[in-house]
């Protein structure tokens, strides 16, 4: 898969050696983010923004299995091969993702046994929607839905706006909105998004009466 061979040509560059002096014998740190990436998809879940991944996991190898320390470099790479497969397939992840490594006698030696969880927690935002006053609204999750509603994860307190009005996410390396079926409409650029319609740092996004700028961050 394109993004664990994307890792692998990243950790050439982290630690020179860091397979032979951490793991023996089979694994190698690439076996460990192929693992990662297959326990996410394993725990995707339909939740009420869509599909949601596990985002906290610990991954146990035979002592046997380990010659040293892992590096923290590598454990933030694994995170990142993590981080960018949810963006990827556009699923929601509703907190950081941690990955941790311990060594365990109870697992047989050259396998990898994994634990995936689903843990809230505060994340970091990968666009804002900014209105014309200044004020900025934070998507933060991958799935984020807009509306009035308190439970929103992007809150409009105004009455034209739809208790649950839209949603925008992340997917293939593209940002994307679509209306849910709202009273006043979803518009980018003043054209209805009544189906998924891309969006580009600059959109113009109107949530019926209420408008913002969309920009993606770095």
């Amino acid at each position: 898969m394109k993004l664990v061979r994307d890792f692998e040509r990243r950790l050439e560059h982290l630690v020179d050696g860091v397979a032979g002096r951490v793991f023996r014998g089979k694994l190698h740190p690439v076996e460990l983010a192929a693992r990662l990436v297959r326990e996410a998809d394993l725990s995707v879940k339909e939740g009420p923004a869509g599909p949601t991944a596990a985002n906290v996991y610990n991954l146990r190898l035979n002592p046997r299995d380990l010659d040293a320390a892992i590096p923290s470099g590598l454990m933030g790479e694994l995170v990142d091969v993590l981080e960018s497969t949810a963006a990827d397939r556009g699923w929601r992840l509703d907190g950081p993702v941690q990955v941790s490594l311990e060594p365990n006698e109870d697992v047989s030696p050259g396998t990898v046994d994994c634990h995936a969880v689903r843990t809230p927690g505060t994340l970091r935002p990968w666009a804002f929607l900014t209105a014309k006053n200044g004020m900025r609204l934070a998507l933060s999750n991958n799935r984020c839905v807009v509306g009035r509603a308190g439970n929103s994860d992007v809150t409009i307190g105004n009455p034209g706006v739809s208790r649950t009005h839209a949603l925008v996410w992340r997917e293939g390396g593209e940002a994307w909105i679509v209306d849910l079926g709202s009273a006043n409409g979803t518009a980018v650029n003043g054209t209805p998004s009544a189906s998924p319609q891309t969006l580009a740092t600059g959109a113009v996004v109107t949530f019926g009466p209420m408008v913002y700028t969309f920009r993606l961050e770095p």
